[in-house]
């Protein structure tokens, strides 16, 4: 009788590592994204003029304490994200001023899409930071911490 129980050849546990590793990667790729961090703790701040940023434009500016990204995607919404770049923290800008171009950080070419913050592109694995936005008044209105 022997004493060890019969092991796999070489070539069985090598296809059995190989599927088990692939099917790792499959399943990584299909979770979704990291979740975006939502700003929180600050009031409701008056950041510009409503006529001062058609729909389809950006700009980034300090607000408060804040440097945010502001997208006015149409004439009722607005989009307003942390500046900062959740790669190594550099202030990202607005590249351009067309719609469908993304916020773009000048350290490492991080991509940021305007209407959801999402990474899209570069180094930068996770979102930017949503800021709650309002119009009121006349005004896009962005939460930040005060100045």
């Amino acid at each position: 009788m022997s004493c060890c129980k019969k092991l796999p050849n070489r070539r069985t546990f090598l296809a059995a590592t190989g599927a088990a590793a692939t099917a790792a990667v499959a399943l990584s790729a299909c979770s979704p994204g990291p979740e975006q961090d939502t700003f929180s703790g600050g009031a409701l701040t008056k950041a510009l003029a409503l006529d001062d940023l058609q729909p389809g434009e950006s700009v980034q500016m300090a607000v408060g304490a804040n440097q945010v990204l502001i997208h006015r995607e149409s004439q009722d919404v607005v989009h307003a994200y942390s500046a900062v770049c959740t790669h190594q923290g550099c202030i990202v800008g607005v590249k351009d001023h067309d719609a469908s171009s993304p916020f773009v950080c000048p350290c490492h070419a991080s991509n940021f899409d305007k209407l959801t913050g999402d990474a899209i592109a570069g180094p930068a694995q996770r979102p930017l930071t949503r800021h709650e936005t309002a119009i009121e008044d006349g005004w896009i209105l962005v939460q930040v911490e005060p100045a």
